[in-house]
């Protein structure tokens, strides 16, 4: 939450309302210049604040002052507002990279004090005593120097030394107040100088002074110098020398190494000189070497030189501490260059870039995100902003600023580097003169930008540049660089986007390419998209077929990978009109290319059988199918029907069941005439008389005489008619018939193994049946007749028939 007042920091500023931390005794607050719309880090600000009514009631609560009103103590209030304004004049006065740098003068209000400073994350004794650190925490991690915080230490004693150059040999004044709580770090893990409360100029034209600290347990400490972090010489002899600021550097590594003070005094000088005879105690028994065995050891040797009781023994001048094996360190040297790496010419910027980059993996990425990345994006935008490019420098910048930016959180990277990549002309002159770099590190763009806008933004983009834009010699290494990235490109896009933009993009350069590479690439890639699904079997049919079919080269090296992108084609080409007359045919004229070897042939024909074996297979199983397609269809469609049975029929199957009986005739002379047959009901005229014939020979005897058995050969037959409720066997029926039988005489046969019914069905009808006026009822439905054999026939064949005895079958 931000918040605003009258005076003209806050009516230009809004900032925190809660302290992001405390450097005693301002409390350091957040902030934004409201001039500045701009909500990047770079328009953050640090608004330190001091509470002039809290302080005054502290001192009143503690018993330092009786009243406000007093004379007296009114006094000793003003020093301490003296000590303040002192303080941030100096800063106004100082202007140093490693001393804080002052954006706003001190104001002076009722309640307050209060000025701006550059943007600040926090202090050394923060950063390392209270451990804050990861992605959530601005200060950077020093609490393990042996493993990411070496080069960060190094660096930061490195800034602070020479911020101590500045003011010893520039400003000709001590500082005096050199600890961990006024080393401050920015958000670049640059340390700076700000306890400049006490800063004491020499004498002119020497280099040693007086001093008499005042030194009171009651008093705020900020009202004197800090006991813990002084030389003895300042403490036991007032003698004020720039030597002073060595003692207290040493006070420092050591702190920054074993993570606590070495002198632990409560502002009474009785307890510095104790806390320092145990010092020198143990340095006559232990020695530099052993005592200080965590600082390293490059830096090791030159305590003695730092803290040595002796002021003469010390270094005489801190560019003598600067110029020691320690900071001669690649990285440090490296990150001391960093600072002015904007200002260097082309040359020279190439020279660091390809050295930063052998040896980046070396540099904590705290580091690396805080210091390089600002510094690096900085220069992105100058250069692609200036008319000159040097492409080589240009693709190892791209190059560093992504590997760093592989370190970040997606979120983070989307704020800080995409923009830079994106904004304005940035992304064309990349694409101009960065191609190879964009390319390399595709991977780490895909992963850290938002996937909408790496697709739209950056992938396609650079697709249409490379595939469609790029030519001469110089596309070839451009072009087989990014189908071997083919994996991320297919993650990236969506089917339609890869079936209607990049294979289009990949035959077209298929086509018009002259480098046979190329074209091995392209085949690769087409393999792929085979293999991984990336596109259907209608591209295939349609697109990727007639490109191979227009095909003029016959290098054996494009022919191979053909044959291996031809070999997954079944797999997604499985009918079998194109497999027969589209790919077996270009296979066949492929492998008689006579720039192929006999092994390279066999290798075609080994395919080529495979897929004719499997052709084979398939299409045999097809006719299988398909015979017993109709068969197997009504099964599945037509529910069974249950058989029913007929019981009479299953009866007449049974040896068991007697045969039906004749109806025995109770007068065996007597004659039963037929029974007359009925018209039939759509009959409108009668049937014409039968013509009369003179009775035969066997009619005329008294109706009785002795038949003699006929030969068992069959006469002309004829119809059986049909009428309703009666069957009619009658010369009426057929005129055309003669009749050659007595009629009137029916026939009965008793022999009982006679077999009648050869005679029923080839003897001539009886005229009896036709003029017989028996109903029809005593016969079965449709029929005139008996159709029931006898059931003795064996007997009847032996018995001679009577004239009395009926031709029908009983």
């Amino acid at each position: 939450m931000f918040w605003s007042s009258k005076s003209g920091i806050s009516s230009n500023y809004s900032y925190s309302s809660s302290p992001t931390f405390t450097v005693e005794p301002w409390n350091v607050h957040t902030g934004r210049s409201k001039s500045n719309s701009s909500s990047s880090s770079t328009s953050r600000v640090s608004v330190f604040i001091f509470d002039k009514r809290h302080f005054e009631n502290h001192l009143l609560t503690s018993g330092i002052i009786k009243s406000r009103s007093s004379t007296r103590d009114k006094q000793f209030i003003q020093s301490a507002y003296d000590i303040l304004r002192a303080q941030v004049n100096q800063l106004a006065k100082i202007k140093h990279p490693n001393v804080l740098a002052l954006i706003e003068p001190l104001e002076e209000h009722s309640k307050n004090f209060i000025f701006v400073a550059e943007y600040v994350t926090g202090n050394l004794e923060s950063s390392i005593m209270e451990g804050n650190s990861g992605d959530d925490s601005d200060v950077l991690e020093l609490s393990q120097p042996a493993v990411s915080g070496d080069v960060v230490t190094q660096r930061g004693i490195l800034q602070i030394s020479q911020g101590l150059d500045f003011i010893h040999n520039r400003a000709n004044s001590v500082l005096l107040d050199l600890r961990p709580a006024t080393v401050l770090v920015n958000e670049n893990s640059d340390w700076k100088i700000s306890g400049l409360g006490h800063l004491t100029k020499l004498p002119p034209g020497s280099n040693t002074g007086q001093y008499t600290p005042d030194f009171n347990p009651n008093f705020p400490a900020f009202m004197h110098i800090p006991l813990s972090y002084s030389a003895p010489e300042l403490i036991l002899e007032n003698m004020l020398t720039p030597k002073n600021d060595y003692f207290a550097l040493g006070l420092l590594i050591y702190f920054l190494y074993y993570k606590r003070d070495l002198f632990t005094c409560q502002n009474y000088i009785g307890d510095y000189k104790k806390e320092f005879s145990k010092y020198e105690k143990d340095l006559l028994q232990l020695s530099y070497e052993k005592y200080f065995s965590r600082v390293p050891q490059k830096l090791r040797f030159s305590m003695s030189k730092l803290m040595n009781r002796d002021v003469f023994s010390r270094y005489d001048n801190i560019n003598e501490f600067l110029e020691i094996e320690f900071f001669q360190d690649p990285l440090v040297k490296t990150l001391a260059f960093l600072d002015d790496l904007p200002t260097k010419d082309s040359k020279e910027r190439s020279i660091y870039l390809n050295g930063l980059l052998e040896i980046l993996p070396q540099f904590p990425p705290q580091l690396l995100q805080r210091k390089f990345l600002p510094i690096l994006l900085q220069l992105l935008d100058q250069v692609c902003s200036s008319d000159a490019i040097d492409e080589q420098s240009l693709n190892t910048l791209v190059t560093v600023i992504s590997k760093i930016g592989a370190t970040l959180s997606q979120l983070s990277f989307q704020e800080k580097v995409y923009p830079h990549l994106v904004s304005g002309e940035t992304f064309g002159r990349l694409l101009e003169h960065a191609t190879a770099s964009l390319i390399e590190n595709v991977d780490i763009f895909q992963r850290k930008i938002k996937s909408e806008l790496f697709t739209d933004k950056v992938l396609k983009p650079l697709c249409m540049h490379v595939f469609s834009k790029v030519s001469g010699e110089a596309a070839v290494p451009l072009q087989v660089s990014f189908m071997e990235k083919l994996d991320i490109i297919l993650k990236a896009f969506d089917f339609p986007t890869v079936k209607n933009f990049l294979f289009d993009l990949l035959s077209k350069l298929f086509v018009k390419t002259t480098s046979l590479t190329v074209k091995s690439a392209c085949v690769d890639s087409f393999r792929t998209m085979i293999d991984r699904r990336a596109v259907d079997k209608f591209t295939c049919v349609d697109s990727l077929l007639p490109l191979f079919k227009a095909m003029k080269t016959r290098d054996p090296r494009i022919l191979m990978k053909t044959l291996e992108l031809f070999r997954l084609f079944p797999g997604t080409v499985q009918t079998e009109e194109v497999l027969v007359e589209q790919l077996l045919p270009l296979l066949w004229d492929l492998s008689m290319a006579m720039t192929l070897k006999p092994t390279q042939f066999s290798e075609f024909t080994s395919v080529i059988n495979k897929i004719s074996t499997d052709l084979q297979v398939s299409h045999l199983e097809k006719l299988k199918v398909s015979t017993g397609k109709e068969t197997n269809f009504d099964k599945v469609i037509e529910k069974p029907i249950r058989k029913t049975e007929d019981p009479d029929l299953q009866a007449s199957h049974k040896i068991g069941v007697p045969a039906m009986l004749p109806k025995i005739q109770k007068e065996a002379n007597t004659l039963k005439p037929f029974p007359k047959p009925r018209l039939p009901v759509s009959t409108s005229k009668p049937l014409p008389k039968p013509t009369a014939k003179a009775p035969s020979k066997l009619t005329t005897d008294s109706h009785v005489s002795t038949l003699t058995p006929r030969t068992r050969t069959k006469a002309p037959s004829r119809p059986l008619v049909l009428t309703k409720g009666a069957a009619t066997a009658s010369v009426k029926s057929n005129p055309g018939f003669k009749s050659t039988a007595a009629p009137e005489v029916p026939l009965r046969r008793d022999h009982e193994d006679f077999d009648d019914f050869d005679d029923f069905v080839s003897s001539a009808p009886s005229t009896i049946s036709a003029n017989s006026t028996n109903t029809s009822s005593a016969f079965p439905p449709g029929f005139s007749m008996s159709i029931q054999p006898q059931k003795f026939p064996a007997a009847r064949q032996n018995k001679p028939y009577t004239s009395t005895e009926s031709s029908s079958l009983l």
